[in-house]
């Protein structure tokens, strides 16, 4: 399972150092010390994996377009926009 959470930066530093931080359980104090941190000001999370999934309806999301002599896919704003929030963005 993935799961994200919020602590404090100090914690997660004590926790990455290694040190005693009042967690007992060896697999999640683990699971924390190879977790990814977010980025600080990152954006709104959202599953484009959906694209995919919308790929296949009548009302694809998918723009066909030449540019340059070069064939290329494209998804509009609007779309992108449309998609389900996973992690609201940072500041």
């Amino acid at each position: 399972m993935q799961l994200i959470i919020d602590i404090p930066e100090e914690k997660y530093n004590t926790i990455k150092n290694k040190m005693y931080c009042g967690i007992y359980d060896v697999g999640v104090y683990e699971a924390i010390i190879n977790g990814t941190p977010l980025p600080k000001g990152h954006g709104r999370i959202v599953d484009i994996g959906k694209i995919d999934e919308d790929r296949i309806d009548a009302d694809s999301p998918i723009i066909y377009l030449t540019i340059n002599g070069e064939y290329t896919e494209a998804v509009s704003l609007d779309y992108l926009n449309s998609l389900p929030t996973i992690v609201e963005s940072e500041g």
